[in-house]
């Protein structure tokens, strides 16, 4: 028997797949497939799944990059607290010790329980806490959940103390008070 050179092999492969590509033609040929679909569906049930499957990986990597790129998105949030509480205990020793900066960060970021610390520090004079404080009076319609308010005090009273806060923020040198007050009116 002749032995086959290297030469022959690649022809007698490059037969094989002529007539392997005629009969995926002439069997493609023989289906019936349906009319006007915008896209050719392969009939083989092991074939679909696959792309299904395809398609729900590529949809949830799609989703799970739209939610951790978004800096207010839930994933954002999350290592944000874990963060906050993991110095949470830094944080309650430099109160302890006489940090009113501390003691404004704990009273925004834990403000359910550290009630009436936020208008404490504001209070002594901290100006970060005389800033937040502010800008919630002008801003939120409910401030009673932050701290004690004035019941009898109208929104325009609530909000000229707020703006009242944030002057005196910005003039003990808070840099967010000073560019808010430059941005809405001066000081």
């Amino acid at each position: 028997m002749p032995q086959q050179t290297t030469g022959d092999h690649a022809t007698e492969n490059h037969a094989t797949s002529k007539q392997l590509a005629l009969a995926r033609r002439q069997a493609a040929s023989s289906i019936d497939w349906p009319e006007k679909t915008p896209f050719l569906v392969n009939p083989n049930p092991s074939v679909r799944n696959k792309f299904k499957q395809m398609a729900i990986a590529v949809g949830v990597l799609a989703v799970a990059c739209a939610i951790g790129n978004d800096p207010h998105g839930p994933l954002h949030e999350w290592t944000q607290s874990i963060a906050n509480h993991e110095m949470r205990p830094t944080m309650e020793a430099a109160m302890r010790d006489g940090n009113r900066a501390a003691g404004t960060w704990l009273a925004t970021h834990f403000w359910k329980d550290y009630p009436g610390l936020l208008q404490t520090e504001a209070d002594d004079g901290e100006p970060t806490a005389m800033f937040v404080m502010g800008r919630i009076l002008m801003q939120d319609s409910h401030p009673e959940r932050f701290f004690i308010v004035d019941r009898s005090m109208t929104a325009t009273q609530m909000h000229a103390k707020g703006l009242d806060l944030v002057r005196r923020a910005a003039a003990a040198g808070n840099q967010d008070a000073l560019l808010f007050a430059i941005r809405h009116g001066g000081l």
